[in-house]
């Protein structure tokens, strides 16, 4: 194994450092960083979890500074006073641009680091903008058991591992958030909506946000804040908990009103245990179990089994748990969403109206940023919507304030006609869209339950096997797709060009969205386009300009 020596010392605390370089035993360079930390760190290979810290590694857009996405990082840890647990450090590229090259450097980046400092290998996130974005996510693609979470600004990536024969678990597997700004450069814009798409069909858990006020550079506190809230309560789920943290989850104690060991144990498995302390005689431990959930990120049976709080008899308990529904809602997750959901919307469900409220200010706060920006979660807009016509005032005030910028974005008292109580087309065509718009290539699958020719019977046979047999599902999308079937030849397209199902294959991919774009299948066109232009694949430059054109077209019937 290669020896790999520090430069300079990083031993003494170090804030806006310069840059240094590890270099192996030879004394050749294997990467330029730049590294910040806590003024005070427990001695390395510190084992107690109370005393470890968590790593941000951050990776800047061709052509920038080495440590140029601390800045956002450290600052949103500094508001959210969590500055003193992390240690920041940035790579620099092997080339101009991060690609495979990196890989090896930035993986011996994070051995020296984890060596060097007290972090715990379970709090490991990776954060870039531009290039710096594409490698952050390309490696918690690649490996899950070394990065938690990955945060990417302004830029995408193509490379994914394959799933052949099992589906990627979206339970145990890294976490991504990707962040849009509208400011940016039109070609950002494209590739970002392109390669969401791809990150989406690959059935991991994504966060996707658009900001109309976001241009070039990452610093943007609403962003920065959710995004960094979101990562440091996440914990790696595919390492095993070490002695220390599994010994937390035996002593669980109530400490700021929470349970405070299992919060930073985290994971699937303190989840577990926080759905025991929701079964407690003792209402102040159910409530503790409750805010817990918003204090950390612990799974969808977790979500599940706190819904039943959310009808305690206790109302403190009542409201600490819609409480950390709505942040878990935020987080996307499909449980969460369907709790507050259904106390909204539902009289029967809620022990109090005030219940209710609760629920609905929870839709609130886990709508904030799609309201205006990309709505992932129809189902909660669904909801809001089902209030504007429901019998509680409060609740349909709450309902439509929340919904106006959706309805009248451009009204103000004094603008000389009355306000808009629906937006072009009605609210049922409003939802239809954004839920058409979200299923991205699933919405092929809903006319299956009408499916007349045998092509179309096959590709429907494949739906309910992309989660649980992917290998099965390609096999069938390919045989409808060379039946002439038009959506499984985008389908299957998008499986190629993810891998899933099959190795990935991004130039064979683009045929077959080619094919798709000829026969009108708009998203097969902007992808084919998009993969054109940085996934690898050639054409000539009719065909890219035939595409782009329909792509383009596409595009305005999608709002963007």
């Amino acid at each position: 194994m290669t020896k790999i020596l520090l430069f300079a010392s990083l031993l003494a605390p170090v804030y806006a450092a310069g840059e240094q370089e590890l270099k192996d035993e030879a004394g050749k360079t294997i990467i330029r960083f730049v590294a910040e930390t806590p003024e005070s760190l427990a001695p390395a290979g510190t084992t107690d979890p109370a005393k470890q810290v968590g790593l941000f590694l951050c990776f800047p857009e061709h052509d920038r500074p080495t440590g140029d996405e601390i800045l956002p990082v450290r600052e949103a840890l500094k508001r959210q006073g969590l500055l003193d647990n992390y240690v920041l450090i940035a790579g620099h590229p092997q080339g101009q641009k991060f690609g495979q090259a990196d890989y090896e450097p930035i993986q011996k980046l994070l051995a020296w680091a984890l060596k060097t400092y007290p972090i715990n290998p379970r709090r490991v996130y990776m954060y870039g903008k531009g290039e710096g974005g594409k490698i952050s996510g390309e490696m918690a693609m690649a490996y899950p058991n070394l990065v938690t979470a990955a945060i990417s600004y302004s830029w995408t990536w193509w490379k994914m591992p394959p799933e052949v024969e099992k589906a990627i678990d979206p339970e145990q597997f890294s976490q991504f958030y990707m962040v849009l700004g509208r400011r940016d450069l039109s070609h950002h814009l494209t590739n970002v909506r392109d390669g969401y798409s791809r990150v989406q069909m690959k059935g991991v858990h994504v966060i996707y946000r658009e900001f109309d006020d976001l241009g070039a550079r990452t610093y943007h506190p609403p962003s920065n804040d959710e995004a960094i809230a979101w990562a440091t309560r996440l914990r790696n789920r595919t390492l095993p908990l070490s002695k220390q943290e599994k010994a937390l989850l035996d002593r669980p104690s109530i400490h700021g009103g929470y349970l405070r060991e299992l919060a930073l144990a985290g994971g699937l498995e303190a989840g577990a245990a926080v759905q025991k302390a929701f079964t407690s005689t003792d209402s102040a431990m159910r409530a503790a179990a409750a805010r817990t959930c918003a204090e950390a990120n612990l799974g969808e049976a977790t979500m599940a089994a706190l819904e039943k709080l959310a009808v305690d008899p206790s109302a403190i308990v009542r409201r600490e748990a819609i409480r950390a529904l709505a942040v878990n809602a935020n987080w996307r997750s499909a449980a969460a969403q369907r709790a507050l959901i259904e106390l909204a919307v539902n009289p029967s469900r809620a022990v109090a109206y005030e219940d209710r409220v609760d629920a609905v200010d929870g839709l609130a706060y886990a709508t904030r940023f799609q309201v205006k920006g990309v709505r992932q979660d129809p189902d909660m807009f669904r909801a809001l919507v089902a209030l504007l016509d429901g019998k509680q005032e409060e609740l349909r005030t709450m309902a439509a304030n929340i919904l106006a910028p959706i309805r009248d974005g451009e009204f103000r008292g004094d603008i000389g006609r009355p306000e808009k109580k629906a937006p072009e087309g009605g609210w049922p065509a409003w939802l239809d869209g954004i839920t058409a718009k979200n299923a991205s290539y699933r919405r092929d699958y809903a006319t299956c339950a009408a499916a007349s020719s045998e092509a179309m019977k096959t590709f429907c046979k494949g739906e309910s096997l992309l989660a649980t047999r992917p290998d099965r599902a390609f096999a069938l999308t390919l045989q409808a797709a060379e039946q002439g079937h038009v959506p499984a030849q985008a389908m299957v397209g998008m499986l190629y060009a993810i891998g899933k199902g099959t190795e990935q294959n991004v130039p064979e991919g683009t045929k077959w969205w080619i094919k798709a774009a000829e026969a009108g299948h708009g998203l097969a066109a902007t992808n084919a386009s998009m993969a054109f232009r940085g996934g690898g694949a050639r054409a000539d430059k009719e065909t890219l300009a035939r595409l782009t054109k329909q792509a383009e077209e596409f595009a305005k019937t999608q709002g963007q």
